[in-house]
């Protein structure tokens, strides 16, 4: 039996869920915290977000904001008791500095036929003891946006 690396991780327990739905309207932020241990464990991250408008969404890392309201995240193998060392927060404060932008999409339709999707789907392997700034600004009114993020954590083998 062959399984890809990812698969892999959900049975070894070391693969992560979080997920979220919101509605915003035109003009507002809502931002996600993502924080990195201090650890040789690498957060290989997925990135997935669809909404009804237009959307503009940006990606900061080296962010020296605070997270305000800590999320529950869920382990991909229900059997498994290992909990995640990546943190996500959702709502900010504090700092001076979003980060550095390392990724943008903005997409859409104002008349809401057509939405914004974006399907990161070539992880993104994470720095570790970083913060990183998830940020979606609504361009338009009642936007109805779902959040999914997916990873898992591990110690990359020396080269």
């Amino acid at each position: 039996l062959i399984s890809n690396h990812e698969h892999h991780e959900i049975h070894e327990g070391a693969s992560f869920n979080y997920s979220d739905s919101i509605s915003l309207n035109a003009s507002i932020t809502q931002n996600y915290l993502i924080i990195t241990p201090n650890t040789d464990k690498l957060a290989h991250f997925i990135i997935y977000i669809d909404s009804i408008g237009i959307l503009d969404i940006g990606l900061f890392e080296d962010s020296d904001r605070l997270g305000t309201t800590a999320q529950s995240v869920i382990n991909a193998n229900r059997n498994s008791t290992n909990i995640n060392t990546t943190l996500i927060y959702k709502d900010i404060n504090g700092g001076t500095t979003d980060g550095v932008k390392i990724y943008g999409y903005k997409s859409g339709s104002v008349t809401k036929q057509v939405g914004s999707y974006i399907d990161h789907n070539s992880e993104i392997i994470l720095k570790k003891n970083t913060k990183y700034l998830l940020k979606l600004t609504s361009e338009s009114a009642t936007n109805l946006i779902n959040i999914g993020l997916s990873w898992y954590e591990h110690t990359n083998l020396p080269s």
